[in-house]
């Protein structure tokens, strides 16, 4: 059995809107953030256009400024970057370690780091969790998630607070930014045009506010995220036999991909459609010490079936 033209990546990608009935739908921002405290009541969301927007507007509540500096992890990607570089200092290396604040990110939803102190985000963009799971695994104030690399969504972030204080003055500042309609529009057209794509990047770290028409596309997504959470177990429990001994089996916060080593060659992982080849992947021991090793991220993610990722498992001889 042959799975042509089948493209994998490490996020899923951007999933048909919903249709008319369900952009529709109108929900307001509160009935959307009210629905995500019930299923993890041990933070308060603020509902953002993007993860992006979500850490921009937590630097700006924090006031941070110039002078401050931003501890970075390694291969921080390039919207981190442009986030924290419009407010901040970003530091990377043994730099990043005094810095005023870091970002953890816990890569492709391993936790990474445990015991942060409360100068800490904790960059969960891609994790899924279980309804009910406690949040802040490392001990951060803040949590950030990307809905597009969790339920395929074309927009939409959650900025989890440890605080209601807190959460409520970040609501007021993202109410009184830029974006909505207009700047969804552009995301939409962007994945057709990199122009588009750069207007729409160069104004969303600015943004955050949401239209109605987000809104309903995203309680849409939020809805299945049970079924795509048991989905994704399943695929863990199937291959977790195979999978490295520097990771430990995850339970309730789940990957989007599990990271295997091998040495196959790059042209054979196009062949079959894996289109993030070999990644760096952060290892960080007891003592917080970190290295990076090559890997092969495989996805177990809603885009690729249990048949699929077989398939591939097989044509890779990872067993």
């Amino acid at each position: 059995m042959k799975f042509k033209n089948k493209k994998y990546f490490i996020w899923p990608s951007p999933k048909n809107i919903g249709g008319l009935r369900v952009i529709l739908s109108f929900p307001n921002i509160q009935m959307i953030e009210e629905e995500l405290y019930k299923m993890f009541p041990s933070g308060y969301p603020v509902l953002c256009s993007s993860g992006r927007s979500a850490l921009s507007l937590v630097l700006q509540n924090l006031k941070m400024t110039r002078s401050n500096t931003i501890g970075l992890f390694p291969y921080a990607s390039h919207c981190v970057i442009d986030a924290v570089s419009r407010n901040c200092t970003p530091l990377f290396g043994k730099d990043s370690i005094n810095a005023d604040l870091r970002i953890v990110n816990h890569q492709w939803g391993f936790v990474q780091e445990k015991d942060l102190n409360s100068n800490t985000i904790e960059d969960c963009v891609d994790t899924l969790c279980k309804s009910g799971t406690d949040l802040f695994p490392g001990g951060g104030s803040f949590e950030i998630w990307s809905l597009p690399k969790i339920l395929g969504s074309s927009c939409g972030g959650i900025l989890w607070c440890k605080d209601e204080k807190t959460a409520s003055e970040i609501r007021n500042l993202r109410n009184k930014r830029n974006g909505g309609l207009l700047q969804w529009i552009l995301r939409l057209l962007s994945h057709r045009s990199k122009i588009i794509y750069y207007y729409w990047n160069g104004a969303e770290c600015n943004g955050g506010m949401l239209s109605r028409f987000q809104t309903g596309e995203i309680l849409h997504a939020i809805k299945k995220w049970a079924l795509i959470f048991e989905d994704r177990k399943i695929k863990i429990n199937n291959l977790w036999h195979l999978a490295p001994k520097f990771i430990q089996k995850p339970t309730n916060r789940l990957p989007s991909v599990i990271p295997f080593m091998t040495d196959i060659e790059e042209t054979k992982l196009i062949n079959l459609g894996l289109l993030s080849g070999y990644r760096k992947f952060n290892i960080v021991d007891k003592h917080n010490i970190s290295r990076l090793v090559d890997v092969l991220p495989i996805p177990i993610h809603q885009d690729i079936t249990q048949l699929e990722l077989l398939y591939l498992i097989n044509k890779l001889n990872l067993r």
